[in-house]
C-alpha cells in the first residue's frame, strides 16, 4: 500500500496554453521605495516529480511562503492608509467644489430669472446630480475628478492583488505544510514504523 500522492506532475502551468507573463508581475512603491516581483517562481517548483524534491526546497518554499506573505499584507496596508488619505483629499476637494458650483448655479439661475423674466417657481431645488453634472461637463473640474478616481482605482487594483497573493501564499503554505507532513508519514512508513495509537 503507498501512501500519499502518486501524482509526479510538476506544480506549474499548463505548457500547451499560454497566460501573458506580464500577469504574473506585481509592482508598487510605497514610500518611495519600488517593489518588483514576478509571483510565479513563488508558486512553481523547479523539480518535474514531487518524489524529487528535497527537503531543503520544502523548507525554502515555506519560508518564502512566510516572507512574501507578510510582504503583500504590509504593502496592502500601506496602500490602505495612501487610499483613506487620498480619500480624504478627494472628499474635501468636491465638498469645496459642490459649494462653489451650487453658488455659480444659483447665479445662473438668478441671470435666466432676471433676463427672461421666468418666475422663481420653475426651478426646483439644486440637485446632488446637477451639481456632478456641472463639475464633469466642467473641464478643469473633470480633469481633476477623474485624476482622483483613477489613482482610486489604480490603489484598489493594487490592494485587490497584494491581499490575493498574501490568501494565495497562506494556502501554498498550508500545501506544502500537507505535503511535508506526507512525505515524514511515507518515510515512517518505508521504515516499517508506526505510530503506537494505530
Amino acid at each position: 500500500m503507498k501512501l500519499g500522492q502518486t501524482n509526479k506532475k510538476k506544480l506549474s502551468y499548463d505548457k500547451e496554453e499560454f497566460i501573458d507573463p506580464r500577469f504574473f508581475k506585481i509592482q508598487f512603491e510605497i514610500n518611495g521605495k519600488v517593489f518588483k516581483k514576478a509571483v510565479d517562481g513563488l508558486l512553481a517548483f523547479e523539480v518535474e516529480s514531487l518524489d524529487d524534491l528535497t527537503d531543503e526546497a520544502l523548507d525554502t518554499a515555506l519560508d518564502q511562503c512566510s516572507y512574501y506573505r507578510f510582504t503583500f499584507l504590509a504593502a496592502g496596508a500601506e496602500i490602505e492608509s495612501k487610499m483613506a488619505k487620498v480619500n480624504r483629499e478627494f472628499t474635501t476637494w468636491y465638498g469645496n467644489l459642490t459649494e462653489e458650483v451650487r453658488r455659480t448655479i444659483m447665479h445662473e439661475r438668478k441671470t435666466i430669472r432676471e433676463e427672461d423674466n421666468v418666475p422663481n417657481s420653475w426651478f426646483g431645488s439644486i440637485t446632488k446630480q446637477e451639481i456632478e453634472n456641472k463639475i464633469l461637463i466642467t473641464p478643469e473640474h473633470a480633469k481633476e475628478f477623474n485624476d482622483y478616481q483613477d489613482r482610486l482605482e489604480a490603489m484598489t487594483k493594487q490592494k485587490k492583488l497584494l491581499f490575493g497573493l498574501r490568501d494565495i501564499l497562506q494556502d501554498r503554505g498550508g500545501h506544502l505544510q500537507s505535503l511535508g507532513k506526507r512525505r515524514l508519514e511515507n518515510r515512517k512508513f518505508s521504515f516499517g514504523v508506526q505510530d503506537r495509537g494505530q
